[in-house]
Formats: structure tokens, sequence, C-alpha cells
């Protein structure tokens, strides 16, 4: 993409890593229904980790760890359904545009995140898949936002002082709203930090299937 700035100066934006924006606004026994099931399994983890008598799956217990994530199979479950099928639509869309060579694309895995006040996600990305994404099923403006890190280690080598901002920042953050959720490179380093209110998610990772590199370059496969 081309920007003329100035007389014989122009911009090119190269090797860029793109986040895509969706909304997914459910009808209200969908949305209960997906909220009661994540609700269900947090409860019963919390009385696992904690004792019935104990359910504050936000605090950690000295001793034993904090576990935000349901199972990973919400794909497969009926209260899921449309969004799942939301969520395959649009990696659908985002591969077409790429003008990726593909055979299908596959959910490989599906889980809710319920974080309270305090909670934080360490720092990570979503190995052995090509295309990850989250969408916030409760939050409000007390829930911290997702951030990612720029992936270019060599970006910071030799950093100027700056007023951070799209071309020259070396974090970028999107804030939790509910109905909203974003689709990313697997790869891409993201994290939580500490939230002031409460926060459900869901995340999910997606493999494409199909022809990986160049033909007869020894270096090509089918996953």
């Amino acid at each position: 993409m081309e920007h003329s700035i100035m007389a014989d100066v122009n911009i090119y934006r190269c090797f860029s890593t793109i986040i895509y924006e969706f909304k997914y606004h459910p009808p209200t026994d969908e949305y209960n229904n997906m909220k009661t099931h994540i609700s269900e399994i947090m409860m019963k983890k919390s009385d696992i980790l904690h004792g019935p008598d104990s359910r504050h799956f936000g605090t950690q217990t000295p001793g034993r760890g904090k576990d935000y994530h349901s199972s990973d199979n919400l794909h497969k479950l009926p209260n899921f359904i449309k969004l799942k099928e939301t969520i395959s639509d649009v990696a659908e869309q985002i591969c077409n545009m790429m003008e990726y060579q593909y055979d299908e694309l596959e959910i490989t895995g599906m889980w809710s995140n319920t974080l309270q006040k305090g909670d934080a996600h360490a720092p990570h990305t979503h190995s052995n898949n090509f295309l990850s994404g989250v969408y916030y099923l409760k939050s409000d403006e007390k829930s911290s936002p997702i951030q990612f890190f720029d992936p270019r280690a060599q970006a910071t080598v030799l950093r100027p002082r700056n007023k951070p901002n799209w071309d020259n920042g070396s974090m970028v953050g999107f804030n939790a709203i509910q109905g909203v959720g974003f689709i990313f490179p697997s790869w891409l380093m993201h994290w939580v930090p500490p939230t002031q209110g409460e926060r459900i998610s869901i995340s999910w990772n997606i493999i494409v299937r199909g022809p990986y590199g160049e033909p007869n370059t020894l270096q090509n496969a089918y996953i």
C-alpha cells in the first residue's frame, strides 16, 4: 500500500501483521446458554481446586494453581455451534483474502477463559496452529484489553524516544468489548494485563488443511 506524504517521498508498509476484528451478537437465549454453560464449568473446577466452600476461582489458594480455562471442546457442543460457524466463516474470508490455498479449515480447539478482578493471563502464543482468536462473551469498561507484542526482534535494537502510535509502538492493545472478537496469527505473542472487572472470553485455534510450501522443494508438506 503506497501513501504519498511529500514531494519525492513515499511510504511502503511491508510485512504487515494483521489482526482481524469481527462482531457477533447472539440472541438472548443463545447468549444465556453459553454463559450458563461456562459458569457451571468454572464452579465445578473451583470445587475441585478449592473445595465446595471456597468458590473463588479468581483467587489463588496457597499450594494450588489457578485454572481459568474450560476444556477445549466447546466447538463440539450444541450451545456454541452458532459461534463456531461465525468464526469459521470469518476465517474463510481471511484465508480467501490472503489468497491461501487450502482444502479446509479445522477448529482444533475452543475453550473459555474466566478472569476475575486482579487476574491476568501471562504472555503466550498458540503453538501448532495457524490462526487463533478471542471473543468476548462478558466484559465491561473495567475489563482488561488484549495486548499484542511487536514480533520483530530487531525492531528495538535502537529505538529513539517517541510518542507511541500505530507505526512506532512495540505493543498494541484492543479493548475487551462484549460481542466483539479478534482473529490473529497463532505465533503472535499476546497477554492480558491484570483486569479490574470480570472478563469471560472464548478462545480457539484453527489449522489450515492443505499443501504447505512450494512443490518439489524438499520443504513442502501436506497438513
